[in-house]
């Protein structure tokens, strides 16, 4: 079977986020199935001057096609006008056009399966719903998800969660789409079995990790209480937090000590730094999916997670599902997990035996399968 995937380079780069994650185990995965051919799609912008796909993307030993114009301005006239047909960059065996991302692309030579791996931009009940920004985020997306759902022969999304507001929100065939889901690299299963004790720490104290970094979306407010009300229980517990923060959370550490921002953590650090925490700490309003609180499971780290969006579907009752507007309550749990060692375990069981089901192969293979049964 042959595979053209069309990307966005840029969100492969590592470290990248969870769709960066995404796209490149994907398309790895896929690369290593022997009955597959694949070839990336994508614009000539992203090339070095060696003709070659910048080496921070897992993907730039793979096969590659491009097409001369720029991304935007080429994606920009495919959602408004539905051209160019990018039918002269595929070759007529191709079997399927495959972007594990969400976008619209115009082709009659083959089908298209395109990932929705969620649909913000429809929710209207989210506490950012009727600014302007949202307003025009969703109006953006009205120009082109719908003829995207059309023209696309399977529609894959991250979780069932995703799907049920696809249909609801879209009024799309449930059948036509897909729960791929998403996976854990081995890295986080293989320092599992390690002793924390023997790792570096980042600090002395025990923490609490959140990744993600402060954003609003993300639950910043929350995680801004939560440290305000560990202070006032004068608790050693630290908040250490990985990824961009958004602007006006930069100054934060001098109002809150017990507050560390580490910025983007190179991916190689991220399973010692889940590891060697106390919990993870996850409140965000919205996720797709919530890769972060997986990957805290599979390295032995409890993870507590809002009762917001696909969360509680993703953890199960194998992870601490807060309302995080709760905040007394949420810090009461970060304490008891830090205290009594026998609710610890529990939970270090429950979420490393719940964490096995996420593998990247398995949703390689949903996918492989999808292929060849929607032909």
């Amino acid at each position: 079977m042959k595979i053209v995937s069309y990307i966005h380079p840029k969100s492969t780069y590592l470290p990248c986020t969870g769709i960066g994650r995404h796209i490149n185990q994907m398309l790895l995965g896929l690369e290593a199935c022997q009955e597959i051919s694949l070839q990336l799609l994508f614009s000539a912008q992203w090339l070095s001057a060696h003709h070659k796909l910048d080496e921070r993307s897992p993907l730039s030993s793979i096969p590659f096609t491009t097409f001369p114009s720029t991304e935007n301005a080429t994606e920009r006239t495919w959602k408004l006008l539905g051209f160019p047909q990018m039918d002269r960059y595929v070759s007529k065996d191709t079997d399927w056009l495959y972007a594990p991302m969400q976008t619209y692309i115009p082709i009659s030579k083959c089908p298209v399966a395109i990932t929705l791996h969620d649909i913000q931009a429809f929710e209207t009940n989210l506490p950012w719903s009727h600014t302007w920004q949202h307003k025009l985020f969703r109006f953006k997306w009205s120009g082109w998800v719908n003829r995207a759902l059309s023209d696309s022969r399977i529609i894959f999304t991250v979780s069932e969660f995703s799907k049920h507001r696809i249909v609801e929100l879209l009024d799309v065939d449930p059948q036509k789409i897909i729960v791929v889901g998403n996976g854990v690299e081995s890295q986080f299963f293989d320092i599992s079995t390690v002793d924390p004790n023997t790792l570096i720490r980042p600090i002395a104290e025990p923490y609490i990790l959140v990744i993600g970094g402060l954003k609003f979306k993300k639950g910043a407010d929350y995680v801004l209480s939560v440290a305000r009300e560990l202070k006032l229980h004068k608790s050693d517990l630290q908040i250490l937090v990985a990824g961009d923060s958004e602007s006006k959370y930069l100054a934060v550490e001098q109002e809150f000590p017990n507050l560390k921002l580490l910025g983007i953590v190179p991916d190689k650090d991220l399973p010692r730094l889940l590891r060697c925490a106390s919990s993870l700490l996850f409140l965000s309003h919205y996720e797709g999916f919530g890769i972060p609180a997986i990957e805290a499971m599979a390295v032995g780290t409890p993870a507590i997670v809002s009762n917001r969006a696909s969360l509680p579907e993703i953890v199960g009752t194998a992870g601490i599902i807060v309302e995080p507007e709760q905040i007394k309550s949420v810090v009461d749990i970060l304490m008891q997990l830090q205290e009594n060692s026998h609710l610890r375990e529990d939970y270090i069981r429950r979420g490393y035996q719940h964490s096995q089901y996420y593998t990247w192969a398995r949703c390689v293979d949903v996918v492989r399968k999808a292929f060849y049964e929607y032909i």
